[in-house]
C-alpha cells in the first residue's frame, strides 16, 4: 500500500471515529436529518408472510413506518416453507433471527398461543365492539377470552348472479330485480323452472360441489366446531337433527343441477360464468378480480351482482365459513411494544389501498370499495354473517372429513349413518379414547319438490 493511499485510510478513519463519538454524545432530538442519522442504532423489527401476493402492500407499509421515526425498522420477509409455523417456532425458541411479527391463518391460533408463538394484543380500543373490526374478526383472533391477534384479511363465500339473466326472471314475474334476488335455494329451482333460458345458457346453479367451502353454509348455521371462538373442544355439535336435514335437502339437489364432480371444479365454474352459460354460483373473493380482469381484456361481458348465499329453505337458514388472516405479536420477541405500535399504525392508517395492491378483502367494517370494486362489499356482508374455521388442534383434519361427507352424500349415501360416522371419528381424536355414539332416529324428511308445488 502506498503512502499516500495510508494517509488517505487514516484519516478516513479519524473522520468515522469523530463521527460516531459525536452522535454518542449528541442530544436525541438533534439526530433526526443530520449525517449521524447514518449510524442511527434503530432496532430492527423482523416480519414474516408467506403470501407473495402481500409483497407490494408490505415493502410500502414498512418505508412508511421507517421514515416516520427513528427507534425502529421494519424488515419484512417472504417465507417459503411446507411448515410455515414450525420454522417459527424453531428460529424462536433458538432465538435465531426470529421474527417479531408474523402473519398467519385464524385457524392455526390455538397451535401458536400454546406455543407461546402468540402474546395478547396490546390495544384496549379496537375490539370492544363492531366500529373497527366484524364480530366474526373478532371471534376469529379471540382465544380463551384474549385477542391474540390482529385480523388483517378475510376470504369467505357469496352468491353470484348474472344480472342480465335475473332481469329477465324478474321482467316475466313482474317484480324488480332487487326483489328477484333468491332468498332461498328453493327461489332458484322455482326462477329455474319458468326461466326461458336464452342461447348459451347451460346451467341455472352451478358451484363445485367437491371443496367444502363451498359447500359449508348449507350446514354452518346448525353445527358448532370449538364455539363462537373456535376454541372449545367440549363445544362440538356436529351432529344433529337440523345437519341431517340440510344434509338431505343438499342430497336432493343433484337431480335439480347437473354438476359432474370430476370436471366442474372451481377455476371453470367461474369461466363458465363469465361467458354467460350460468346464472348463479357461489365464488371467493378471488372470483371478482378474475371477473374484473375478464371484462377489462375483453373476455367477458358479464355484469354481476354479490348478495349473501341463499338459505336452504324457509325454515333451514344458511351460514358461510371464513378464515381470517392475522398479524401476531411473537410471545418471544424482546420488542412486543414496537411490534404492537407498527401493526397497529398499519391496520389504521395504513389500510386505504390495501386491497387494490394484494387483492384481498381487509378485515375490517366498513371498508371502502368504490375506487376499486363495489362487489366486494357483498363480500363483506358475508363475512360478517359467517363462522370462523375452528382453531382447534384435534379437529385440523375436520374439514377432509366433511369435504368426503359431503361427497359421499352428493352421490346416494345416507345424510344420518354418514354424519353419525364422521362424529363418533371426531370424537375419538379429540379425546383420544374409544367413543361410541349412539345414531340418531331419522328427522322428518323435508321434501323440496313438495315445498315447491307448496306443500309443507
Amino acid at each position: 500500500m502506498s503512502i499516500r493511499t495510508r494517509i488517505a485510510s487514516a484519516v478516513t478513519a479519524i473522520v468515522l471515529l469523530a463521527a460516531i463519538i459525536g452522535f454518542s454524545i449528541m442530544p436525541q432530538g438533534s439526530q433526526e436529518g443530520s449525517p449521524a442519522a447514518f449510524f442511527s442504532r434503530r432496532k430492527t423489527l423482523y416480519l414474516w408472510y408467506e403470501d407473495a401476493a402481500l409483497t407490494d402492500f408490505l415493502n410500502s407499509v414498512t418505508v412508511s413506518y421507517n421514515d416516520r421515526q427513528t427507534r425502529y425498522r421494519v424488515e419484512p420477509k417472504l417465507i417459503s416453507d411446507t411448515d410455515y409455523l414450525d420454522r417459527i417456532y424453531k428460529a424462536s425458541i433458538n432465538n435465531n433471527d426470529l421474527p417479531d411479527i408474523y402473519i398467519l391463518g385464524n385457524d392455526s391460533l390455538e397451535r401458536a398461543v400454546l406455543t407461546g408463538l402468540a402474546a395478547p394484543v396490546m390495544d384496549s380500543t379496537h375490539f370492544t365492539d363492531t366500529k373497527y373490526f366484524p364480530q366474526a374478526a373478532i371471534d376469529a383472533v379471540t382465544y380463551e377470552g384474549e385477542t391474540v391477534a390482529y385480523p388483517l384479511s378475510f376470504e369467505t363465500s357469496a352468491l353470484l348472479y348474472n344480472e342480465d339473466y335475473l332481469q329477465m326472471m324478474a321482467d316475466k314475474a313482474g317484480k324488480s330485480l332487487e326483489d328477484t334476488v333468491p332468498k332461498t335455494i328453493i327461489d332458484i329451482i322455482s326462477l329455474s323452472n319458468s326461466f326461458d333460458a336464452p342461447e348459451g345458457v347451460t346451467d341455472i346453479f352451478k358451484w363445485d360441489v367437491s371443496d367444502i367451502f363451498y359447500n359449508y353454509y348449507f350446514i354452518g348455521n346448525y353445527m358448532s366446531v370449538g364455539g363462537k371462538d373456535g376454541d372449545d373442544p367440549k363445544n362440538l355439535d356436529i351432529y344433529n337433527s337440523k345437519v341431517i336435514q340440510c344434509l338431505q335437502v343438499y342430497q336432493q339437489l343433484n337431480s335439480y343441477f347437473a354438476i359432474n364432480t370430476d370436471t366442474d371444479d372451481y377455476s371453470s365454474v367461474i369461466n363458465d360464468f363469465a361467458d354467460g352459460r350460468i346464472v348463479f354460483t357461489v365464488a371467493t373473493t378471488g372470483a371478482v378480480k378474475t371477473l374484473r380482469d375478464k371484462i377489462a381484456s375483453g373476455d367477458s361481458t358479464v355484469r354481476y351482482g354479490v348478495t349473501m348465499l341463499p338459505d336452504l329453505t324457509k325454515d333451514l337458514k344458511s351460514k358461510p365459513m371464513s378464515v381470517t388472516d392475522c398479524f401476531v405479536v411473537n410471545g418471544y420477541s424482546e420488542q412486543q411494544n414496537a411490534a404492537n405500535s407498527f401493526i397497529q399504525y398499519v391496520l389504521y392508517s395504513q389500510m386505504s389501498d390495501f386491497y387494490a395492491r394484494t387483492g384481498k378483502a381487509p378485515a375490517l367494517s366498513s371498508y371502502d370499495y368504490s375506487a376499486t370494486d363495489d362487489h366486494m362489499t357483498g363480500f363483506c356482508k358475508s363475512y360478517d354473517a359467517s363462522a370462523p374455521i375452528t382453531k382447534l388442534r384435534e379437529a385440523s383434519n375436520f374439514w377432509m372429513l366433511m369435504e368426503n361427507a359431503f361427497a359421499k352424500i352428493w352421490d346416494g349415501a345416507d345424510s344420518n349413518d354418514t354424519m353419525h360416522d364422521l362424529y363418533e371419528q371426531l370424537m375419538v381424536q379429540i379425546t383420544g379414547g374409544s367413543v361410541t355414539v349412539n345414531r340418531l332416529p331419522d328427522p322428518e324428511r323435508i321434501d323440496i319438490s313438495a315445498q315447491l308445488t307448496g306443500g309443507d
